[in-house]
């Protein structure tokens, strides 16, 4: 019997467009992130929501 096994997507963090320039931060790009994530096999993706300005 194997171990039950859960995959966990963490999108985004606490990064900046200036130090990470492919970090999903839109709702659209987040979007398009968890989908490929759970196509990858994740089961749970985490995100952190961002102000308007793409701020924290």
């Amino acid at each position: 019997m194997t171990d039950p096994l859960l995959i966990v997507a963490a999108l985004n963090g606490l990064r900046s467009r200036a130090e990470c320039p492919k970090v999903p931060l839109t709702a659209d790009e987040l979007a398009a992130e968890a989908r490929r994530a759970a196509e990858a096999g994740a089961g749970i993706v985490h995100v952190h929501a961002r102000k308007p300005d793409g701020g924290p």
